[in-house]
C-alpha cells in the first residue's frame, strides 16, 4: 500500500523537476537599427509599436530591440549592416544606393506624388505586384515610405532658377542629383545625419530634402531660407536579409507578415504627412520670433519654369531605366488611385 501511495509522488517530483530544468526557452533577441534621432516622429508613432506587436505575436519567439541614433548603423552603411548581420534589420532610404535600386528611383521622379501617403503606398503596391521587385533580390522587404514634398533648405534664399545656379547642395539619391544639376545647382551626395555639420561649416549651401527633416535634424538652427515645394519624393524602408528572415521561426514569419505590407506603409507615409504639417507650424512659428526668413512657395509661372527644367530628367529617367516607361506609368497609376480612394473617403 505505501508504494501505491509513494509511486505517484515520486512521478509527480521527477516531473517537477525536469520542468524546473528545462526552463522555457528565450526568445531570440533581433536588433532594429536605425540612423535618425530615438525620438523622432515616425520611430515613436509607427516603427515602435510596429516592433512591438511583431514581437508580442510571435509567440514568444522573437524580441526585437531597438538600437537608434545610428549606434549600429547609420546612414550611409544601413543596408550593408543589414546585410552582413551587423544588424538584424533596418530603416533605410534607397537613395542612399541608387545603383541597386534603380526602379525604386521612381519615386524620385519630378512631380511623380504630392504626398507622402500616396508615395508610400504606390511604391509598396508597385514592389508588391512585382514591378520593381527585381531591386530587392535578398531582402524581405516590410514596408515602404516616401519622404514627399522636397523643399530647398539653405543659407540664402531660393525664389527662383537663377537662385539655384552654383549652389552646392546635398542630395539623397540620384534622382534629386539629376534634378539639382538640372536646375543649375552643384549636387553633393550625402547622407541626412551628416547635413547639418556641412551646412554649418559652409561646406554646402544648404539641403534639397523633405521638410520632414527639419525638426529631427535641427536645420532650422543653420538654415534661415525654406523653398516649400513638392518636386519628388526619397524611398525609404523596414527590411532585413532574405536569409535572415527564412532561418526564423514559423511563428516570428508569420507576426512579421501580419504587422506589414501596405497597412504599415500607409501608415509610415501618413506620419510623414503629420510631420509635413508640424513643420510648416513650426516654421511660421519661427518667422514670427524673426528666427528665419518667410517660408516661400513658388508662383504658378515659376512653377511651370522648373517643371520645363526638369522635363529632360523625366525623359531620361524612362530611357534609362530598364522598362522605365511601365514602371513610371504603373507608379502613377497607384498614386491616383490612393489619390482618388482619399477624396472619396473624406
Amino acid at each position: 500500500m505505501f508504494s501505491r501511495i509513494l509511486m505517484p509522488c515520486v512521478a509527480l517530483l521527477a516531473a517537477l523537476l525536469l520542468n524546473r530544468a528545462a526552463p522555457a526557452q528565450e526568445p531570440t533577441q533581433l536588433r532594429l537599427a536605425t540612423f535618425g534621432p530615438p525620438t523622432s516622429y515616425f520611430y515613436v508613432e509607427v516603427v515602435l509599436p510596429w516592433a512591438d506587436a511583431v514581437s508580442r505575436d510571435s509567440q514568444g519567439t522573437i524580441e526585437i530591440k531597438h538600437f537608434g541614433g545610428g549606434v549600429i548603423a547609420n546612414a550611409g552603411n544601413m543596408l550593408d549592416r543589414v546585410l552582413n548581420g551587423v544588424a538584424d534589420l533596418g530603416w533605410t532610404l534607397q537613395g542612399f544606393t541608387p545603383q541597386i535600386f534603380v526602379k525604386t528611383t521612381v519615386n524620385e521622379v519630378p512631380f511623380s506624388h504630392e504626398t507622402s501617403e500616396e508615395g508610400a503606398v504606390a511604391l509598396w503596391r508597385t514592389y508588391a505586384n512585382g514591378i520593381i521587385a527585381s531591386d530587392y533580390a535578398g531582402l524581405e522587404v516590410f514596408g515602404t515610405s516616401s519622404f514627399a514634398g522636397t523643399a530647398f533648405i539653405s543659407r540664402r534664399p531660393v525664389r527662383n532658377l537663377e537662385d539655384v545656379k552654383g549652389m552646392k547642395v546635398s542630395v539623397s539619391g540620384k534622382g534629386r542629383a539629376d534634378m539639382i544639376t538640372a536646375l543649375g545647382g552643384v549636387p553633393l551626395a550625402m547622407p541626412i545625419d551628416e547635413v547639418f555639420m556641412a551646412i554649418d561649416r559652409r561646406t554646402i549651401d544648404g539641403t534639397f530634402g523633405s521638410l520632414t527633416a527639419v525638426r529631427s535634424f535641427r536645420f532650422h538652427e543653420v538654415a534661415k531660407y525654406f523653398l516649400d515645394e513638392s518636386f519628388s519624393g526619397a524611398a525609404a524602408m523596414l527590411a532585413m536579409s532574405k536569409q535572415k528572415f527564412d532561418s526564423l521561426p514559423e511563428p516570428a514569419r508569420m507576426a512579421f507578415r501580419k504587422h506589414s505590407g501596405e497597412a504599415l506603409s500607409r501608415a509610415l507615409g501618413v506620419s510623414n504627412n503629420g510631420e509635413m504639417d508640424r513643420a510648416r507650424a513650426f516654421l511660421s512659428d519661427l518667422e514670427r520670433q524673426g528666427s528665419i526668413a518667410s517660408v516661400a512657395r513658388l508662383t504658378p509661372e515659376e512653377r511651370e519654369r522648373w517643371r520645363k527644367a526638369l522635363d529632360p530628367i523625366v525623359e531620361a529617367w524612362v530611357k534609362n531605366v530598364p522598362d522605365g516607361q511601365h514602371v513610371l506609368d504603373a507608379y502613377r497609376a497607384e498614386v491616383v488611385a490612393v489619390r482618388a480612394a482619399k477624396q472619396t473617403n473624406r
